[in-house]
């Protein structure tokens, strides 16, 4: 059995792992209602902008019909994959679950994969796994602005232009209401027309085609930036949810330690006045 000064050191370790843990949660929770509030704000942009993208293909079908970024390549043997992860870990099952998420499509897809990573941590479980990284972005803040993101299109962009891959989707953590987080795979390029159709006619000016050359790269760039937010929200939530989890193990840690070292002393006492006594006998033998 351990002696009481191990106790007592064991002890002191965990409650330092607990003001720990418990100052990573309260930072968490600070962020979390500024996270939150970012995605909320850019959500309905992203989801109205991307159906005006793909009613504009749609009608502008009959001149961008040949077009790949539209309409794809006739056969399709790489995939170029936008995978957000975190860039530090502490964040319960938030990176394993997208990681294994972009492993079984790719693997159920049985195509070679070229990799853009956003976040150190994917980066290192999908090179663990062999996996090809075309391009990697780390270290983005919290604050990121969507201009930030521009390299990160234009890699995507330029990757499908060039053949380098025969599409382009992208791999992230959605935030839910309720704090549900929601892995999940969304196709970028090609954009198919038609596949978000509007119960409503718009006349455009200049004409679809060239609208399209034009808020293309723009649009893209905001799904990406939409997608970081989501995952931003994502991670911050997971990392606020494990670090209360791990604040309350240590606590539990503490107690069950404080109740051995109550026994082991309660022992050591108990073997001392024996030993008094003991002598005391001896003595009176004497």
């Amino acid at each position: 059995m351990p002696n009481l000064r191990e106790i007592k050191g064991h002890i002191g370790s965990v409650r330092s792992i607990a003001k720990v843990t418990r100052a990573m949660e309260m930072v968490s929770t600070a962020r979390n209602h500024r996270l939150q509030t970012r995605v909320a704000s850019t959500r309905a942009f992203a989801e109205r902008s991307w159906e005006v993208l793909n009613h504009l293909a749609s009608a502008a079908e009959s001149v961008i019909h040949e077009h790949p970024m539209f309409c794809g390549y006739s056969n399709v043997n790489r995939t170029g994959m936008l995978l957000i992860t975190s860039d530090r870990g502490m964040a319960g099952a938030y990176d394993h679950n997208v990681v294994s998420l972009a492993t079984q499509y790719i693997e159920s897809r049985n195509l070679k994969a070229e990799l853009i990573t956003i976040g150190k941590m994917g980066r290192t479980m999908m090179l663990r796994e062999d996996y090809q990284i075309h391009a990697e972005f780390s270290s983005l803040s919290d604050k990121v602005d969507i201009t930030d993101l521009t390299p990160v299109a234009r890699v995507l962009l330029d990757g499908f232009r060039d053949r380098v891959f025969d599409e382009a989707v992208i791999c992230y953590t959605e935030f839910q209401s309720g704090a549900r987080l929601k892995p999940t795979i969304r196709q970028l390029l090609p954009i198919c027309p038609g596949e978000a159709p509007t119960r409503r006619e718009y006349i455009y000016e200049p004409d679809p085609a060239e609208l399209l050359q034009a808020l293309l790269p723009r649009l893209i760039r905001f799904q990406i930036f939409q997608a970081f937010l989501e995952s931003l929200a994502a991670e911050n939530t997971s990392r606020m949810v494990a670090m209360h989890a791990a604040t309350q193990s240590a606590n539990d840690i503490i107690g069950n330690l404080t109740i051995s070292y109550n026994k082991a002393r309660q022992q050591a006492i108990t073997a001392e006045i024996n030993d008094i006594f003991g002598g005391t006998s001896a003595l009176d033998k004497d």
